[in-house]
C-alpha cells in the first residue's frame, strides 16, 4: 500500500500533468473567445484611438474580436493593476503609455510589481511632442525663444497637462538644457491648457503632436520644435529640438503592449507578431501618420530594455529637479 507521502507526490504529479495538458489544449485552440485590451485612459483620447485602430486589425489577423476596455485612473495604474491580476490565459492585455515609466521614476506606491506581474510584449508607437509658443509672445523660432528666455528669465511661463507628467518634464529638461528657469503652470489635461496659451496668458506649452498640431496649423499658436528624433510627417517644416535647441535631445509619448506575467510564451509570440504585422499595414500606417504617430513594433526584450532606460532617464530628472507629484 502506498504511504501518505507517496500518494501526495502522485496526486501532485497528476495535477501538474492535467494542468500541462489543459494549457497545451488552450494554446492549441487559442483564441476561442474575444481578447480584452485594457486601455488605462479615457475613451476617445490619443491612447484609446491608437489602441482601437491597431486592435481591430490584430483581431482580424488572429480570427477573433479585440474588445477595448477603458479603465482610467491613477495615471494609468488602475488599468495596469487590473491586467497584472488578470488570468494569464492570453485573453487580457494592457495597452499603456510612458506613464508606466513616470510612476516608477517617481517611485509611486502601486498595487502591482511592474517587473514581476507584467511581461513586455511590444513597443507599439512613439509620438513626439510639439513645443509651441503663444502668438503674443513674439517667439517664432529657436533664436527668438532663446532671446526671449534670456530677457525675461523667471517671468517666462510654460503650461503642462499635469504636474510630473511628460509634458511637464519634457519642457523642464529643454529649458534646463538651455540654462534657464521658467514658471511651471500645471493644468488638468492639455485641453484645459490650450485656451490660456492661445490667449497669451502662458508663453510655452509642449503637448503630443496629434492634439497640438491642429492649433498650430490654424495659426492659433506657433510651432517651434518637435521632440522626436526626426521631423514629423504632420509638420515637415518644423525642426526637431535636436536640430534647433538641444543637440542630441529626443523624447516621445510612447505606447506599449504588456500582458500578465505568466501568459504562455506561444500566445505572447502570436500577439506580438500580429501587432508587428498590423503596424506595417498600409491603412494602419496611414491612419497613424495622420495622428503624428510613428509605428515601432519590437520584441519583448527590446521593450523591457527600452522601459528600463526610460525609467532610469526620468529618475535622474526627478532627482536633479526636485519635482514632486501633487
Amino acid at each position: 500500500m502506498n504511504s501518505p507521502r507517496q500518494l501526495t507526490r502522485w496526486l501532485a504529479t497528476a495535477v501538474l500533468g492535467l494542468s500541462s495538458i489543459g494549457t497545451a489544449l488552450a494554446q492549441g485552440h487559442w483564441p476561442t473567445q474575444p481578447i480584452k485590451l485594457v486601455v488605462p485612459f479615457a475613451a476617445g483620447g490619443a491612447t484609446d484611438q491608437v489602441a482601437r485602430l491597431i486592435g481591430a486589425k490584430v483581431g482580424t489577423m488572429l480570427g477573433t474580436t479585440v474588445i477595448v476596455d477603458n479603465k482610467p485612473g491613477a495615471n494609468g495604474n488602475v488599468g495596469a493593476d487590473m491586467v497584472a491580476k488578470a488570468p494569464a490565459d492570453g485573453y487580457t492585455f494592457l495597452h499603456t503609455t510612458s506613464s508606466l515609466a513616470f510612476s516608477a521614476a517617481f517611485r509611486q506606491k502601486v498595487p502591482y510589481d511592474l517587473t514581476k506581474d507584467l511581461q513586455p510584449v511590444s513597443l507599439v508607437i512613439n509620438q513626439p511632442l510639439l513645443i509651441m509658443s503663444s502668438l503674443s509672445s513674439g517667439i517664432v523660432d529657436a533664436a527668438t525663444l532663446k532671446a526671449y528666455l534670456r530677457k525675461n528669465g523667471n517671468d517666462v511661463s510654460y503650461a503642462s497637462s499635469g504636474n510630473g507628467n511628460l509634458t511637464h518634464l519634457a519642457m523642464y529638461v529643454v529649458l534646463n538644457s538651455l540654462g534657464v528657469q521658467a514658471t511651471h503652470i500645471p493644468y488638468k489635461g492639455g485641453a484645459a491648457a490650450f485656451p490660456d496659451v492661445i490667449a497669451g496668458r502662458v508663453d510655452l506649452f509642449a503637448d503630443p503632436i496629434n492634439s497640438a498640431w491642429p492649433y498650430a496649423r490654424d495659426k492659433r499658436v506657433t510651432a517651434l520644435a518637435v521632440t522626436g528624433a526626426q521631423r514629423s510627417v504632420l509638420a515637415p517644416n518644423v525642426p526637431t529640438v535636436s536640430e534647433s535647441l538641444v543637440p542630441g535631445f529626443t523624447m516621445g509619448a510612447w505606447q506599449a503592449l504588456l500582458a500578465p506575467a505568466a501568459t504562455p510564451p506561444e500566445i505572447v509570440a502570436k500577439v506580438r507578431n500580429a501587432y508587428v504585422a498590423a503596424l506595417q499595414d498600409p491603412e494602419v500606417k496611414a491612419k497613424l501618420a495622420a495622428q503624428g504617430a510613428e509605428p515601432v513594433g519590437s520584441s519583448g526584450e527590446e521593450l523591457r530594455a527600452f522601459m528600463g532606460a526610460e525609467i532610469k532617464r526620468w529618475e535622474k530628472v526627478v532627482q536633479s529637479s526636485g519635482i514632486k507629484l501633487d
